[in-house]
């Protein structure tokens, strides 16, 4: 003889409310995964600014960090010759390329990239306000104020508006 068996009863819904259900999670699902897409772009940004403003208070980190990618890539390059794949002209051809992206790299204000990033992260990632946004929009006019300086430091005539 066999044991009892056990019946499921399915749960009946009507249709309007199974779509109504189906939709209420589909949303909620899209707007979570946007808030959390803008909160991520939004740290990122900010985390880069931060790098930036570092560099602005210690400059050699900022040699030491592009004299890295500068050798990594060298590096690179070196391997692609030693495996046939690069002539003796083309080598020196990237590697004068590589040099002068070093030297702009180097050369450029990186209190006006912190000022940008922090920019990014306060206007561009937000609503929704989120902490890494809140926190740019307070450390943008300090980046700002610092790019100034530099401008005024190297006598280059500028306008508020743009730099803004």
């Amino acid at each position: 003889m066999r044991g009892p068996r056990s019946w499921s009863v399915p749960i009946l819904m009507p249709a309007k409310l199974k779509y109504f259900l189906f939709f209420l999670c589909a949303a909620a699902f899209f707007l979570s995964a946007a808030y959390l897409d803008l909160a991520l772009r939004a740290r990122s940004s900010y985390l880069a600014g931060e790098r930036y403003m570092a560099w602005v208070r210690n400059p050699a980190l900022k040699k030491d960090f592009l004299d890295g990618v500068f050798s990594a890539k060298l590096r690179a390059l070196e391997a692609e010759r030693d495996g046939g794949r690069l002539s003796g002209p083309d080598l020196e051809d990237k590697k004068n390329l590589l040099l002068a992206e070093h030297s702009f790299k180097t050369g450029e204000s990186s209190a006006k990239y912190a000022y940008i990033w922090y920019k990014t992260a306060a206007a561009d990632f937000s609503p929704p306000v989120t902490r890494w946004a809140r926190l740019a929009r307070q450390k943008a006019p300090e980046a700002l104020a610092l790019w100034k300086a530099e401008l005024k430091a190297g006598k280059i005539e500028f306008k508020d508006y743009q730099l803004e």
